[in-house]
């Protein structure tokens, strides 16, 4: 379940202060997800990374048949800034009007200096 308290401010941004995990349900961990595409391959823009990053994710749930639906908190870090319309197209278009917990920072470098974009994300199931 996600919910947004009445007693602290609404979200600043389109998130969910609160996700609440089933009782009794898996937990799902997963690794931080880059920019590759199906091939390994990793795009210079960060648009196109981020795209596949939340592609990876969306694949590894379903690979344990779960959809975006079960994340209970996502973290987005990125290392050059990204326009903020063609992330909210892609965020949005990602978890379809409904999304969970999140964190979303800038940072100055991540594992490989081509990688842009990781996307890590925790589900129940």
């Amino acid at each position: 379940m996600r919910k947004n308290p009445d007693n602290v401010a609404p979200p600043i941004g389109v998130y969910t202060h609160l996700s609440i995990i089933p009782r009794d349900a898996d937990l799902l961990v997963l690794s931080g997800q880059v920019g590759t595409d199906l091939d390994g391959n990793i795009p210079e823009n960060v648009e196109e990374q981020l795209r596949n990053a939340f592609n990876n994710v969306t694949r590894i749930l379903s690979s344990e048949g779960v959809t975006c639906e079960g994340i209970i908190k996502i973290n987005i870090w990125l290392t050059e800034t990204i326009d903020r319309e063609k992330f909210l197209a892609l965020w949005n278009e990602f978890h379809d009007g409904n999304p969970p917990a999140t964190t979303m920072a800038y940072v100055s470098a991540l594992a490989q200096p081509h990688i842009k974009v990781e996307v890590e994300a925790w589900a129940a199931r």
